[in-house]
């Protein structure tokens, strides 16, 4: 019995050497996504909120799921600097100046 793919105008098929005959999980992420899941975030600095976050998933439409269930869009985010990490919280502005990566 000759399967065939219920996705016959994926976007990943010839292009991702990952696919088969279903969706990848990588490279349609890696198509659509500025962040990938593990990546961490910190809120732009409109958003009172100084943590550190984890990217979980793209959702369609430029949403990203954070961890412990939080659906943001993409213009109310942005990465983590390495100063951000090693300080384990967003940095206001006046503490970055000067800070290069």
């Amino acid at each position: 019995m000759n399967m065939k793919s219920n996705l016959p105008q994926h976007p990943c098929k010839g292009k991702c050497t990952a696919f088969k005959e279903e969706q990848c999980n990588t490279c349609l992420i890696a198509v659509e996504a500025e962040f990938l899941p593990g990546d961490v975030v910190v809120y732009s600095d409109s958003i009172d909120i100084n943590s550190l976050h984890t990217i979980e998933a793209y959702q369609p439409n430029n949403h990203y799921w954070l961890a412990w269930d939080q659906l943001v869009r993409r213009d109310q985010i942005r990465s983590a600097t390495t100063a951000e990490l090693k300080a384990r919280r967003r940095l206001p502005a006046p503490e970055m100046q000067g800070v290069t990566e």
